[in-house]
């Protein structure tokens, strides 16, 4: 109940300063129909903070960026950023610094979910609703927009298990501070769990990797490599980046194409290594699809909308026992008999996807 009515706070006070931006526009609102009043977004009163945990990682500017900043101009607000370049103590200093130019709503996509905490309460003490973009943030007045991140584990694992069922796994997982690992992890389990517990599969190896980084998780893969004398049957790697490094290291090895690998995001190179058979699965989150609801539920909160009321949004129980309004995006697992659908979307070239694949050994690869 405390999220609905600080959203409708910040729906007050949005409107207490677009009522005061000129005495002009007090009178033209004032005069206008209740519904017309309702979205203030639409006459160009809104503007929309965003703050990137590392804007360096090349999704953030080619795909979700431009389906926010597109999502915006259609709703009539506007759009600020900054970037934190990977540390949490940058972004707590940068939501306030998109609050002081101005944010009525704010998209977060949190470097440390825990360490945000304080600054996303400042900002809904203020009556500015914050959005948890892609990753959680545990604080019940935030409404979380995400991929379903366990059935992204489940289809990793689903791929993985399906291509070896038996031996020795190696998982890699992304940073502790962010939720979306454990998530991940939690899907995985609903996969192998009984196979472990039956002594089908044995887990050789299992890390957390700071910042999600590939050469981190290359490391680690290096170093389960050494440690199970290169007995390693089948990887769970959270995401394609790292995927990226674990591939190395079984090359490393002569063991790249030999080992199930899983990842997730639809990035270039995983997709191609897809087409190459270095990689059994990638889970493609069409970051297009996520950055288009984030945008436009941040319109619907400048106009008023609770986080309730937001088209799509259903309570979901985080991990912290907290309840928070969310989107739950459906994503797609793309393995080699499925890799047209990301041609036919448009998310990737056929001459990207198909760099150094011999001809005719994949159907989108002629």
């Amino acid at each position: 109940m405390s999220g609905i009515v600080r959203t409708r706070n910040a729906s007050r006070r949005l409107s207490a300063r677009l009522l005061t931006a000129s005495a002009g526009a007090a009178l033209l609102v004032g005069s206008m129909p209740a519904a017309l009043q309702a979205e203030p977004s639409r006459q160009g009163g809104c503007t929309v903070g965003v703050s990137w945990n590392n804007f360096q990682e090349e999704r953030w500017a080619k795909w979700d960026e431009p389906a926010i900043k597109a999502a915006l101009a259609e709703g009539g607000a506007n759009y600020v950023s900054n970037d934190a370049k990977s540390s949490a103590e940058t972004q707590a200093s940068n939501v306030e610094n998109l609050i002081s130019q101005g944010a009525n709503v704010l998209i977060i996509l949190a470097q440390d979910g825990t360490a945000i905490k304080p600054a996303v309460a400042s900002a809904v003490s203020q009556g500015i609703p914050v959005i948890a973009y892609d990753r959680l943030i545990e604080d019940p007045n935030a409404l979380y927009i995400t991929f379903d991140n366990v059935e992204v584990g489940r289809m990793e694992a689903r791929a993985v298990f399906g291509a070896q069922p038996k031996g020795n796994y190696v998982v890699i997982k992304g940073n502790k501070a962010d939720a979306n690992a454990d998530f991940l992890r939690g899907g995985y389990d609903d996969v192998i769990k009984s196979a472990v517990n039956s002594g089908d599969i044995k887990i050789v190896g299992e890390t957390y990797t700071d910042n999600w980084d590939p050469s981190k998780a290359q490391t680690e893969m290096e170093q389960f490599l050494t440690q199970a004398e290169n007995k390693v049957d089948a990887v769970l790697a959270e995401n394609d980046g790292m995927a990226g490094g674990v591939v190395s290291a079984l090359a490393g090895q002569g063991l790249a194409g030999r080992v199930p690998v899983s990842g997730q995001d639809g990035d270039a190179p995983a997709l191609n290594r897809v087409a190459l058979g270095l990689q059994t699965v990638d889970v493609w989150k069409d970051a297009r699809m996520l950055g288009k609801a984030a945008g436009e539920s941040a319109v619907q909160l400048c106009g008023g909308t609770t986080s309730d009321q937001v088209s799509g949004a259903k309570p979901f129980t985080t991990p912290g026992n907290n309840t928070l309004n969310s989107i739950l995006l459906t994503p797609q697992p793309i393995n080699v008999t499925t890799l047209n659908l990301v041609l036919d979307a448009g998310w990737i070239s056929q001459a990207t996807l198909c760099q150094g694949v011999p001809s005719g050994s994949v159907a989108v690869c002629p």
